[in-house]
C-alpha cells in the first residue's frame, strides 16, 4: 500500500499538468476530477493488491482474502474523494501558492494514511495503536515526496520548454498592448479617463454609466464615466484580456484568481480585491475559454 501511494501522487501530479489545472477549483469540471481520481485509484489499487499480493498477503490462506483486500480499494476511493472537496473547499481561504503547495499535499498524504492504516487496524491488527499510525504516515511521506518533488522539476522544464515556441511571443505582444496608456471617452465633453488596460480590475455598468476599478501598484480607485459598458469595450486594444462576462460587467482574465459554478452561471474571484464577479450563461464557455489561454491564473 505505502508503494502503491506513490503511484497515486505520480498520478493526481501529472494528471493536473495534462488538464491545465494543477490544482482544482470550485466549479463542475474539479468534482468529476474528484471522483474519476478516486475512482480509478480504486481499481489500481485492487489491481496491484490482487494480481502482485504484495505485503505478505500472498501467504494469506483464508477464505475471504480477496474479499478482505477490496476494502482497501474502497477505503482508497473515500479518502481521495474526501481529500478532493477538502482541496475545493479550501479556496475560499485564498491560500498562496506556496501554502497550497505544502498543505494540499499534506492533506491527500494524511488523509490516505488515516483511512488505510484505519482500515488495516479493523481487517488485520484489531486494534489500534499511535505509533502505528504514525509509522503509516511517515512511509507514505518518505514514499511519496520525492516523486511530487521530481515531477515539479519535470513540469517547470517542460513549461520552460515550450514557452519559446507556443506562447512567449504572443505573450510578450500582449503585455506591450496591455501596458500602453490608452484614454477611454464619456458621451460628455472632456469626459475622459488615461490608463492602462493592465491596471483595469474589472468595468461595472449601470444605465448609461460605468465604473471602472483601476488598481495602480497598491492603490484601488473607482472611476466614473458616462458611456455604455458596449461603447467602453470598443474602446480598449483589439486584443486585449478584459472581456465581457455579463450584461453589466467586464473583468481583466489576469487578476482573476478562481471560479466556481456550473454551466447555468459562475462567480469570479479575485486576486487582489475581495469582490464577485458574475458570469452569465451566455458567457460561461467564452470566460472559460479565455482563461485556458491567459497563463498564471486560477
Amino acid at each position: 500500500m505505502h508503494i502503491l501511494m506513490c503511484v497515486i501522487f505520480k498520478y493526481w501530479w501529472i494528471k493536473g499538468m495534462q488538464n491545465r489545472m494543477l490544482w482544482l477549483k470550485d466549479d463542475l469540471d474539479s468534482r468529476k476530477l474528484v471522483v474519476y481520481r478516486a475512482v480509478m485509484f480504486s481499481f489500481i489499487t485492487l489491481f496491484v493488491l490482487f494480481v502482485f499480493q504484495p505485503f505478505g498477503t500472498s501467504s494469506d490462506t483464508e477464505s475471504y482474502k480477496f474479499l478482505r483486500l477490496f476494502g482497501y480499494g474502497l477505503v482508497t476511493f473515500c479518502a481521495l474523494l474526501l481529500s478532493g472537496f477538502i482541496e475545493i473547499v479550501l479556496l475560499k481561504f485564498k491560500l498562496s501558492k506556496l501554502n497550497r503547495l505544502i498543505i494540499i499535499p499534506i492533506i491527500y498524504i494524511l488523509i490516505t494514511a488515516i483511512f488505510n492504516h484505519g482500515y488495516f487496524v479493523v481487517a488485520v491488527l484489531g486494534s489500534w495503536h499511535w505509533q502505528n499510525q504514525l509509522l503509516f504516515v511517515g512511509y507514505i511521506f518518505c514514499i511519496g515526496v520525492f516523486p511530487l518533488i521530481f515531477l515539479l522539476v519535470v513540469n517547470r522544464h517542460v513549461i520552460d520548454l515550450t514557452k519559446p515556441s507556443t506562447v512567449s511571443v504572443a505573450q510578450e505582444q500582449l503585455r506591450e498592448v496591455e501596458l500602453k496608456t490608452i484614454t477611454l471617452k464619456g458621451d460628455n465633453k472632456n469626459d475622459e479617463i488615461n490608463t492602462a488596460p493592465h491596471h483595469i480590475l474589472f468595468i461595472k455598468s449601470s444605465d448609461n454609466y460605468c465604473e471602472i476599478t483601476i488598481q495602480e501598484g497598491a492603490s484601488t480607485s473607482r472611476k466614473l464615466i458616462r458611456v455604455s459598458l458596449s461603447g467602453l469595450l470598443k474602446q480598449l486594444p483589439e486584443k486585449t484580456i478584459i472581456l465581457r462576462c455579463h450584461r453589466s460587467y467586464a473583468v481583466n482574465l489576469q487578476n482573476i484568481q478562481h471560479y466556481s459554478g456550473n454551466a447555468g452561471g459562475l462567480q469570479l474571484s479575485l486576486h487582489t480585491i475581495d469582490i464577485k464577479i458574475p458570469v452569465s450563461r451566455s458567457y460561461v464557455k467564452v470566460i472559460k475559454d479565455a482563461l485556458s489561454l491567459i497563463p498564471k491564473t486560477c
